[in-house]
């Protein structure tokens, strides 16, 4: 297992990189609002490193590797892997909401295994869905609000352009966006159920204490910054 970690936190280091890459180009020819974009997601990406840290704990790096993948292929799209792959929105939006569903099986198991509260997988399964798609209806809201600010500052002395829209194509677009999303969280649900009830107890420890530990707020035992 020791090599697919290895190779698993490469490949999150290797989206990185290209966030950075690709900000850093933006910033040299001027782009400001698109550095600024790419260096936001950047720090999003780092979100796992930052919480290890914090609650002296260790995610499992697939975890890590889907975060940075899926932030990084997002701006990826934003740079025009929209339209010049087909179905590269559908495929990762069915991506995204994967590991969106994953965080949100991850949360509500946590808080039945520290003790937190009291629900059946069954429940887990239905909260994973609604969370997904909860989710997935903010970020529809989102892209509407940003296209209409495209519309309203194209032009004007506030630097957004077409070139960042638009997000939303039609109705279409939204209700194939919200059904995938639904799709990728009623698949996820049903497998992270399997999971639970066929995996060994070490497996779901490394899966899921550290969700249980941030939720429990234990202090570390020792200092964050001593070396191990």
């Amino acid at each position: 297992m020791g090599i697919y970690k290895t190779l698993g936190l490469g490949l999150a280091w290797f989206f990185r990189a290209f966030l950075i890459t690709a900000g850093i180009a933006y910033l040299y020819y001027g782009e400001t609002v698109t550095f600024i974009m790419f260096l936001f997601m950047l720090i999003l990406t780092l979100a796992p490193i930052m919480l290890e840290q914090l609650y002296d704990i260790e995610f499992h790096w697939v975890f890590e590797l889907a975060i940075s993948m899926m932030i990084a292929l997002h701006m990826f799209g934003t740079m025009g892997a929209y339209f010049w792959i087909p179905m590269y929105d559908n495929l990762l939006h069915t991506f995204s909401s994967g590991v969106l569903a994953f965080i949100g099986f991850s949360l509500i198991f946590s808080y039945n295994y520290s003790g937190k509260i009291k629900v059946s997988l069954a429940f887990m399964g239905i909260f994973t869905f609604l969370w997904t798609m909860g989710i997935g209806a903010i970020w529809e809201i989102i892209e509407f609000i940003w296209d209409n600010i495209v519309v309203f500052f194209w032009g004007s002395i506030i630097p957004v352009t077409y070139e960042f829209g638009f997000m939303q194509n039609s109705l279409f677009d939204t209700m194939t966006d919200l059904s995938l999303d639904g799709a990728a969280a009623v698949l996820v649900a049903i497998f992270c159920v399997f999971a639970v009830r066929n995996a060994k107890k070490q497996t779901l420890e490394g899966m899921f204490r550290p969700f249980a530990k941030m939720i429990e707020h234990k202090a570390p035992k020792k200092p964050i910054t001593e070396k191990k």
